[in-house]
């Protein structure tokens, strides 16, 4: 018999296997609007360096960047639309729910 995971467990699935996609995703929520990839990506790494005390970029090449933009993008975290060439990001449902589930599992 097959097993169906839960909502919970789905979340704590994805938490678990975000990595710097969580830096992403507290910015958008912070934000509160829709932001390109490279203003997403300089905003990661800001507010990366101001909380670690360090010189050093979490997201340290584009490469870095697109894959992840794209691992967000795949796991519907953020939704994405397009504004002439640009791709503008933007926090999903399913993103504002799992900052949720990490806050609220974070406390306990």
């Amino acid at each position: 018999m097959e097993r169906i995971l839960s909502r919970e467990q789905i979340l704590s699935i994805l938490s678990d296997r975000l990595g710097h996609g969580k830096w992403a995703l507290a910015i958008l929520k912070k934000e509160n609007r829709s932001l390109n990839k490279e203003l997403l990506g300089e905003l990661v790494n800001e507010t990366y360096q101001q909380q670690t005390q360090t010189d050093k970029k979490l997201l340290g090449s584009r490469h870095m960047l697109d894959e992840m933009a794209a691992r967000l993008e795949g796991a519907g975290l953020v939704d994405v639309s397009e504004f002439g060439r640009a791709r503008l990001y933007t926090l999903s449902k399913l993103g504002e729910d799992l900052i949720l589930h990490i806050q609220s599992h974070r406390q306990v």
